[in-house]
C-alpha cells in the first residue's frame, strides 16, 4: 500500500489483488482395473479436482498436475495508466514482492510503504484461463497514524510462456471507514483520487 500525493491531493492507496478462492478438493476417482487372475473389480485412484474454468472442472490424477504457473515469489511493479484523476501515465504507484501460494492465497510486502505503518497485505486468487489469473487483494490503509479504511486491489494477470514473468492490469479503490465495531471494512465512501488504474509487471524470483 502506498500514499499517492498529487497536486495537493493525498490518497492512501494499497496495492495488489482475487475474486474468489481457487481451491482444490481431494477425491477418489473410481478406476476400473481388474487384478490379474482375479474377477473384475474396481479400485480407487487418488485424484484432485480442479474447478478452474481453464481446466473444465476435471479430475486429474494426483501427481500428474503441477502447480499453477502463478505460484511462486515475484518482484512486482504497479504503473499508472489510463487515469482521468490527474495521475499521469507512467507514475509509479507501488512496488514490492508478492508470494502467490498454491492454496489460492497471496501475500505482498510493499516497498512503497513505511513498514512502521504496515507494509504487508493479503489477497486471494483463482485461475480464469490457461495462463490467466484473477486476484482480489485487501489492504488496511493508515495516514498520519490514523486508520483510513480498507483498500481493494483487483488484478488480472497473464503468465508468460517462459513462466518467469507476468503482465496485467490493476485497479485500486480506497474506501473511508472507521475503526469501530462493524464499520472497519465499510465500502460506501470512496477516497479520491481512487480508483487508480494501471498495469502491473511481475518478474519471478528464482532460487540460486
Amino acid at each position: 500500500m502506498k500514499q499517492v500525493k498529487l497536486a495537493g491531493t493525498t490518497a492512501a492507496a494499497a496495492v495488489i489483488g482475487i475474486l474468489g478462492l481457487w481451491g482444490e478438493a481431494q477425491a477418489g476417482c473410481p478406476s476400473y482395473t481388474p487384478p490379474a487372475g482375479a474377477r473384475d473389480g474396481a479400485r480407487l485412484t487418488p485424484a484432485v479436482y480442479h474447478p478452474g474454468a481453464a481446466l473444465g472442472g476435471a479430475f486429474v490424477l494426483a501427481g500428474d498436475f503441477g502447480a499453477p504457473a502463478i505460484v511462486g515469489l515475484w518482484k512486482v511493479e504497479f504503473i499508472a495508466r489510463g487515469n482521468t484523476n490527474g495521475i499521469p501515465d507512467g507514475a509509479l504507484i507501488d512496488f514490492g514482492t508478492a508470494q502467490w501460494h498454491e492454496d489460492g492465497t497471496e501475500t505482498m510486502i510493499s516497498g512503497g510503504r513505511n513498514p512502521a505503518d504496515g507494509d504487508v497485505c493479503m489477497g486471494v486468487w483463482r485461475q480464469v484461463g490457461r495462463s490467466t489469473y484473477s486476484l482480489t487483494h485487501v489492504a488496511l490503509a493508515y495516514h498520519a497514524g490514523s486508520y483510513v479504511g480498507p483498500a481493494q486491489i483487483s488484478e488480472r494477470v497473464n503468465v508468460d510462456p517462459s513462466g518467469d514473468s507476468f503482465t496485467g492490469t490493476f485497479t485500486i479503490t480506497q474506501y473511508s471507514a472507521s475503526a469501530s465495531p462493524g464499520m472497519e471494512f465499510d465500502q460506501s465512501v470512496v477516497v479520491p483520487p481512487t480508483p487508480i488504474r494501471g498495469v502491473i509487471k511481475g518478474t519471478r524470483v528464482i532460487p540460486n
